[in-house]
């Protein structure tokens, strides 16, 4: 019984029961900060929605105690086990405090951690931080890129149309309208009319800008994912070899214990026989 306890409770901390169970206290947090923001519902509902608030704190604090028990010292290895310590603890501290516009960002924080209870979303943000030095690079390409087009804007286009390319910073923000797509042909037309190679400059910066920075950016996350998946199955496959080779040798060792056995059977009978 001593040794079944242990496990069944480790089993139960980090089965998917628990982890279900806690995903969904997160999504009712949600919900409960949610209601919180509209006037009339926190006027009538107050008091309810701040003890529903409280009880979801006492079910991730609890979480984080049973986490602790069950990995010790391991439990800080993971990220974002040590992000849902922070968030609860500064919970905890920052309750009865007069910050309370701290505290609102902490409850809000919790909602994140829908991230770190579904491996999915969890695999999508690792790849996005792996992404990042790529995307670096890629972001420093687009401020080049940016900075020409905005310094032939405000050279060729000032006169033409000085709210958007009247100076270097009023070009850069149009062209950053441009690259999101607001209201960019408004800015297009009037400019056309009196400079017809303006449809250069734009179609140039739109298929630069737009869809080949972004799809750069979007290929090197899919690229990661991808690559993280692939790790995850071997990394599976392996785990599932180190399974069958530890249980071919727990074999071995039990014909190895039944060889003994037998030998020191023999010895005794022979002993017998020799007394």
């Amino acid at each position: 019984m001593s040794t079944n306890q242990p496990n069944q409770f480790e089993a139960f901390v980090r089965g998917n029961g628990f982890s279900s169970f806690i995903l969904a206290v997160v999504f009712l947090n949600a919900i409960i900060i949610g209601l919180q923001c509209y006037p009339e519902i926190e006027a009538a509902y107050g008091p309810v929605l701040s003890s529903l608030d409280m009880v979801c704190l006492i079910i991730f604090t609890v979480e984080v105690i049973l986490k602790l028990i069950v990995n010790r010292m391991k439990y800080f290895k993971d990220g974002w086990n040590v992000f849902d310590f922070v968030v609860v603890a500064a919970s905890l501290l920052f309750m009865s405090s007069q910050f309370v516009s701290v505290l609102r960002i902490l409850r809000v924080l919790r909602v994140l951690k829908t991230v770190s209870s579904i491996r999915s979303l969890r695999r999508i943000i690792t790849s996005l931080f792996m992404a990042i030095p790529t995307i670096g690079s890629i972001a420093l390409l687009m401020v080049i890129v940016f900075f020409v087009y905005g310094v032939i804007g405000a050279t060729f286009f000032a006169e033409l149309s000085p709210v958007y390319f009247g100076d270097l910073s009023k070009s850069l923000v149009t062209l950053f309208q441009i690259a999101t797509f607001d209201d960019w042909a408004n800015i297009y037309r009037p400019i056309a009319e009196s400079s017809p190679l303006s449809l250069i400059y734009f179609v140039t910066f739109i298929f630069i800008a737009v869809f080949v920075m972004l799809n750069l950016v979007v290929g090197e996350i899919v690229n990661n994912a991808a690559n993280i998946q692939t790790e995850v199955a071997e990394i599976e496959k392996e785990v599932h070899e180190i399974k069958a080779d530890s249980s071919e040798i727990a074999l071995l060792r039990n014909e190895v214990m039944e060889l003994k056995l037998l030998l020191l059977e023999e010895r005794r009978h022979r002993h017998d026989q020799a007394g």
